[in-house]
């Protein structure tokens, strides 16, 4: 493992490259300083060797210490096409590692998910739809995706005290009839599972009906519905009209579509009570989450 290390000297920081070695024999690890860097303001892109640029542990201390803030993107960059290599790849062992060594310090789940994984995904959207990667490949990254949001939902599984101590009741995920896009559904529900809550995702291309019937059955305390395709706000505005006429949960409707949906649509979404549109950020979902009451 490569990371920068400090050394304070007559009250000024210095940095090193430094790289832990273990040692079978001694049965310890040890330090090997690569390189100096030079007084900690002074640290930069170009200071440090192309073969470190990747090493998550870098990309940490400079966003961590807010030197060349530009440039720590452009490593966070780096990992992004490091992630898109191994998921192409199908290489899981390679994926749970980028993430493990990337969530090690200071960044958190919802930075992995922002800043690494929710980018390639646009990226390989975007490729897929300009010809530049065939369907299967497509394919292939979106159900590693999966997989690999599922390996990370397994660390989580157990924690089921949720931060807000005002409801144990569920929290139901779903998508539209006739939306076959789940894994924005996939990464909310990881985010909510690490935060201790519990989480029903029923997202697949099931009959409002269907869906539902299993709602009144669980009586969640919130409905997060997740719309990627424009062309299923439709079947949203269905959704939502059926259950309002015996069930006033919350409702949050989020995604790709309603960014780009007319504003004739949304003008009919926002009439129904206790509906929110793209809600902002994760955080404040869940900080909306935590003031809710069992009723």
């Amino acid at each position: 493992m490569v990371y920068i290390r400090i050394k304070k000297v007559k009250n000024n920081d210095y940095a090193y490259i430094v790289e832990s070695r273990w040692n079978k024999e001694k049965r310890t690890s040890q330090q090997i300083t690569k390189q100096y860097l030079g007084p900690i303001s002074q640290v930069n892109i170009n200071k440090i060797p192309e073969e470190y640029r990747n090493e998550s542990a870098i990309v940490k201390f400079l966003d961590s210490h807010n030197l060349n803030f530009e440039n720590s993107m452009e490593l966070n960059e780096s990992l992004q096409e490091r992630l898109f290599e191994k998921l192409k790849n199908y290489e899981l062992n390679e994926l749970i590692k980028i993430y493990n060594e990337y969530t090690k310090s200071i960044y958190s789940l919802l930075d992995f998910y922002e800043k690494l994984l929710i980018p390639i995904l646009y990226k390989i959207g975007d490729q897929w739809a300009k010809g530049e990667i065939d369907v299967a490949t497509e394919h292939v990254c979106s159900n590693a995706t999966i997989t690999l949001i599922d390996l990370i939902n397994q660390k989580n599984i157990n924690k089921k005290i949720p931060e807000s101590s005002s409801t144990n009741r569920p929290i139901i995920l779903c998508t539209p009839e006739g939306e076959l896009h789940s894994i924005g559904c996939k990464i909310i529900e990881s985010l909510l599972l690490e935060k201790g809550y519990d989480v029903y995702n029923i997202t697949s291309p099931l009959p409002i009906n269907s869906i539902e019937s299993y709602l009144y059955n669980i009586d969640p305390i919130i409905i997060i519905i997740s719309v990627t395709l424009e062309d299923n706000i439709n079947s949203v505005i269905r959704f939502i009209k059926e259950i309002r006429q015996s069930f006033n949960r919350p409702i949050i409707v989020g995604g790709n579509a309603i960014k780009l949906a007319p504003k004739s649509q949304i003008q009919i979404l926002e009439k129904y009570d206790k509906v929110y549109l793209n809600f902002g950020k994760f955080n404040d979902m869940i900080t909306y989450i935590k003031t809710l009451k069992i009723t």
